[in-house]
């Protein structure tokens, strides 16, 4: 039987399970960073994984490619660590999507530390937020979005943005209502934010019944350069969201009752808005550490690959052959894949600096 061509740096065999704590399930508004684009003028990649990002290199795969006009990346799944050539003055840039700060999270906690460590890490070694994006779960929903694009229809909603969109859908079947998202802004600018049904996404995205996610909306605020540095500068020092919610999202958009008898900067602040802005105002920086790495490979593997095992493995057991175990046995593993495997045998206590 061949055997890996390199044993995993300190693996660590164990699952590891986090559990999350009573108060943290039960709070009905949890806000994430949810996206994150950070660049530094230095070419001293390994520095940056060292003392900024703190994993190890063995557990990166690198390719001799990029994004944004970079020649090579340094990846961990949906980590990213972009490299430039000498000269260029874009230096290195650290991307995470919404799935790479939860899996960063794991990292962070194996090290016992937080967000606004990294955050603190990042600017004082000279890093320039060029996106930062903050995601609020509601399990309560203080309102429906539905109802939101029907007062922004009505001009009950004032804001510092000029324009609104929205998209969304419906059951051909009885004609309710598939899930609507809400949009103010414009993609182009430094502040954008998008409400949308996260139950009707999820149900979607996984074919799960829509009841079984119960209620569930999502608030995204997506902030890009100055914008979205000045935001990690203030959760720094506030060391909470509140500068940050309010900021940007009661700063920008406020809902109000229409009153035949005011002018309409003078109407009132509906009531269901009252109430979630207080809240979101309350709100601390939440960690889902996410320790399942690669899941969309075994996502592919599971759905292209796993019933054509099946059949030869089930022809395999008709015919007393073992194909399909000779095809395992013989396989050879890239240098892609042993990294994959590496990382998917350790921990990330294991793959921390």
């Amino acid at each position: 039987m061949t055997t890996s061509k390199h044993q995993p740096p300190l693996a660590n065999r164990g699952v590891v399970i986090l559990e999350k704590e009573p108060e943290e399930v039960q709070n009905p508004l949890t806000a994430m960073v949810d996206y994150l684009r950070v660049s530094f003028k230095t070419h001293d990649v390994d520095f940056i994984l060292e003392q900024i990002v703190h994993l190890k290199k063995a557990y990166m795969q690198e390719k001799e490619s990029g994004f944004y006009g970079y020649i090579g990346t340094y990846q961990l799944d949906h980590i990213k660590v972009f490299y430039s050539k000498e000269g260029d003055n874009r230096g290195v840039l650290v991307e995470m999507s919404g799935q790479g700060c939860r899996q960063f999270e794991s990292f962070l906690d194996a090290r016992k530390k937080t967000w606004f460590d990294f955050f603190k890490d990042c600017i004082n070694h000279g890093g320039k937020f060029s996106r930062f994006d903050l995601a609020i779960d509601d399990r309560e929903t203080y309102f429906e979005i539905p109802m939101l694009l029907e007062k922004v229809k009505k001009g009950e909603a004032i804001s510092r943005f000029r324009k609104s969109d929205f998209n969304g859908s419906l059951d051909i079947a009885d004609g309710s209502n598939g899930g609507t998202t809400l949009y103010f802004g414009s993609k182009k600018s430094e502040a954008y934010l998008c409400f949308y049904e996260k139950n009707h996404e999820q149900a979607d995205k996984y074919n799960i019944p829509l009841e079984d996610l119960g209620e569930w909306n999502r608030y995204e605020l997506r902030l890009k350069n100055d914008r979205a540095q000045g935001a990690v500068q203030s959760l720094i020092q506030s060391q909470d969201l509140l500068n940050i919610a309010m900021q940007i999202i009661n700063n920008y958009i406020r809902f109000v009752d229409a009153d035949e008898d005011a002018s309409r900067e003078k109407w009132k602040t509906s009531g269901f808005w009252k109430v979630f802005i207080g809240d979101v105002g309350k709100l601390s920086l939440f960690m889902q550490p996410e320790d399942e790495f690669y899941e969309k490979s075994r996502r592919w593997l599971q759905n292209s690959c796993a019933p054509t095992m099946k059949m030869v493995l089930e022809a395999d057991q008709v015919l007393g052959r073992q194909d399909l175990s000779d095809m395992v046995v013989n396989a050879e593993l890239s240098d892609k894949q042993e990294k994959m495997l590496d990382v998917l045998l350790a921990s990330p206590r294991d793959m921390v600096c």
